[in-house]
Parts: C-alpha cells; sequence; structure tokens
C-alpha cells in the first residue's frame, strides 16, 4: 500500500518537474528576446547618432562606430542560429520572404563591413590614437559617406522584413506581463 502512493507521488513529482521544465525553458527564452530586442534598439540608436556626426563631434563618431562595430558582432554571434537556419532555408528553395531575408542581410552586412573600414580608413580621431596616420585617400571618405546613406535604407527594409519578430516581442513581453500581474 506504502509503495502506490510512493508511485503516485513520483509521477506527480515527473510532471510537476516537466512543467518547470517548460516554464523555465519560457521564461529563459523570454529573457533572451527581450535582449536581442534590447541590442536592436541600442544598434538602431547607435546608427541614428551615427548618421550625423554634427550631433556626437568627430571624435564621438569615431567612437561611437567602434562601439557600434562591437555590438554589431556581438549581434551576429547572438543570431548566429537564426542566420544558419536562413541561409539553409534559401538553401532548400525556401519562401521568398527567406531568400529575400537572406539576401538583404548579406548585403546589409557587406555593407556595414565596408563602412567599418572605410570610416577606420579615414579616421582623423582614434587612428591617430593608435600611431596610424589616416589614408589620405579621398575614396575612403566618399565609399564611407555613400555607404552609410545606403545602409539607412537598408535597416529600414531589415527592420521592416522583420517588423513581424519586433511586435511578437513586445506583445509577448508587455502585455505577457501585464497578464502575469491580473493573475493572484
Amino acid at each position: 500500500m506504502g509503495r502506490g502512493r510512493d508511485d503516485r507521488f513520483e509521477r506527480q513529482f515527473a510532471l510537476v518537474c516537466k512543467h518547470d521544465d517548460r516554464l523555465v525553458s519560457t521564461v529563459v527564452y523570454m529573457v533572451r528576446m527581450r535582449l536581442l530586442l534590447l541590442l536592436d534598439v541600442v544598434l538602431l540608436v547607435a546608427l541614428a547618432l551615427l548618421e550625423e556626426p554634427k550631433f556626437t563631434s568627430l571624435g564621438g563618431h569615431e567612437w561611437l562606430g567602434i562601439l557600434f562595430a562591437a555590438l554589431l558582432v556581438i549581434h551576429l554571434v547572438v543570431n548566429w542560429r537564426w542566420i544558419a537556419a536562413t541561409v539553409a532555408r534559401m538553401r532548400a528553395g525556401g519562401s521568398r520572404r527567406a531568400r529575400t531575408n537572406a539576401a538583404l542581410n548579406g548585403a546589409l552586412f557587406v555593407m556595414m563591413v565596408v563602412t567599418v573600414l572605410s570610416g577606420a580608413a579615414s579616421s582623423e580621431v582614434v587612428l591617430p590614437l593608435t600611431g596610424l596616420a589616416p589614408s589620405e585617400l579621398a575614396v575612403w571618405q566618399r565609399m564611407h559617406n555613400l555607404l552609410s546613406q545606403l545602409t539607412l535604407g537598408v535597416v529600414g527594409l531589415h527592420v521592416a522584413l522583420n517588423w513581424d519578430w519586433v511586435t511578437s516581442v513586445v506583445r509577448r513581453g508587455i502585455v505577457g506581463r501585464a497578464r502575469r500581474r491580473t493573475v493572484p
């Protein structure tokens, strides 16, 4: 008789643990999504500030550009599984959206890399602090200015194409939190 009670307890405990694993998994997922959204918002604000160097001064623009490049690397590393999955869907003849998203993200990556490198090559404040002289080739500055403007448009398309993710995270994060508070 005692053994039956133990079996029932073990089954109930297993169900509770299974439920807790799902709850923990959901909480971890939502924390991750909120951090990704925060990173994306910080990148967007930094990009907006970088578009007009008069807001930050040339030195501020260059230091912010370095911070932006570091945040961009973090953004790519954190989203690497999603990037790999999108490329895999594209290769498998995935949806038009997957192909468009992959092409747009690839173009955005190349444009940002060249923008950052051309900015570094023409740096007048940060580069000299390393003991290196900025390039005297005017093409670096022209390339930096042109690509920064084009990148802004491509970022707008990137945000628009992924707007459903943004609204989903905001809705789950803000509305979901409000629902939890109303439940006793």
